[in-house]
């Protein structure tokens, strides 16, 4: 049976490769926080533009202090027995606790600069305003994504005018999808691997929406059998990591998540065949300078059988204006030749 031959002798590609922000901004419904404030306080339970003017100022030192890695600059934003609960969880009381902890994030060597972006603020009570917005990190490694998180602050106003943080609260991570795919994004272009008997051509984009890198690889044996596998690579929200699906021109697919390991990715793969071979493989793949990707393939098992170990190294090539992102498929031979 010819697709049970070729999917044995070319087999998944799965298997072969198992394969800044500066400045805080505050807004309502994406409009100055200014204009929000007016249009709140004319329904007479919103801040003043006074009001807002003074907590866009306390947004302004906490992005200075924090970017100066100034932990009692940071704490000196939050009332003597404020409240600060994180992501996970954890809360911490006290002016002094706050500051603590701040001075031990400050001592990484790799802290990310911040930058806040207030969505609303609404008084619930005379002075004391609730402030909605984002926090966005932006590492030294500009490959790194700029991770967001919402929050919210419960902020009380001072007999000065000025405003002190009662409370506030880490909630969900709402970096886009975009923003995970930065590592990759070396993956871009046009690639090939040769061997005596295999060829590869793979190419990789991203798609419109930047959310994904899509692609294709056309994999030759020694036969001159051709297998195409349409590729796309994302962030999966499920599992709060990148993941990959495969679909070959046989019938078969393959999916696996992708781990960041140091300065490789640990990708973990399994799939069938199109006669309904299951297959798994653990891949780890890096880059070799700019033009050279290495993909490790191990414990590679098709159907119950295990499969020896392999390591391609993909070159990458000049693209070809014809074909643009897709890679280039072998010429049919002609009539006479076959």
């Amino acid at each position: 049976m010819r697709t049970r031959s070729l999917a044995r002798r070319l087999q998944p590609l799965a298997l072969l490769l198992l394969l800044p922000f500066s400045q805080p901004s505050f807004a309502q419904e994406k409009t100055p926080a200014k204009d929000a404030g007016a249009a709140a306080a004319a329904a007479d339970d919103g801040p003043s533009d006074t009001e807002v003017e003074s907590l866009a100022k306390s947004a302004e030192r906490f992005v200075e202090s924090y970017n100066k890695k100034d932990a009692a600059g940071v704490a000196a934003l939050f009332l003597p027995n404020a409240e600060m609960m994180t992501r996970d969880g954890e809360t911490v009381r006290g002016r002094a606790a706050i500051e603590a902890r701040y001075k031990d994030l400050f001592e990484d060597d790799d802290v990310p600069q911040v930058a806040l972006e207030a969505s609303s603020v609404r008084l619930v009570a005379p002075g004391v305003a609730i402030e909605d917005g984002v926090l966005h990190f932006t590492y030294p490694d500009a490959s790194e994504p700029v991770k967001s998180i919402s929050y919210s602050a419960t902020q009380i106003k001072q007999a000065d005018g000025g405003w002190l943080i009662a409370s506030t609260r880490d909630q969900l991570e709402v970096t886009p999808p975009s923003e995970h795919l930065k590592p990759l994004g070396g993956l871009t272009g046009d690639w090939s691997f040769e061997s005596d008997d295999l060829r590869m051509a793979l190419s990789m984009d991203l798609d419109a929406s930047g959310n994904f890198l899509i692609g294709e690889a056309v994999t030759t044996d020694g036969d001159g059998d051709v297998q195409t596998t349409s590729i796309r690579i994302g962030w999966n929200p499920a599992c709060s990591s990148i993941f990959w699906w495969t679909f070959d021109s046989e019938g078969g697919n393959a999916s696996g998540q992708w781990t960041r390991v140091g300065n490789e990715w640990l990708i973990r793969s399994s799939g069938v065949t199109a006669d309904a071979e299951t297959n798994s493989a653990t891949q780890r793949m890096s880059f070799d300078g700019e033009d050279t990707i290495v993909w490790k393939s191990t414990d590679r098992v098709m159907a119950g059988e295990a499969q020896p170990d392999i390591e391609l190294k993909f070159v990458r090539r000049a693209p070809d204006p014809e074909n643009g992102p897709v890679a280039a498929k072998p010429e049919a031979e002609s009539p006479e030749k076959q």
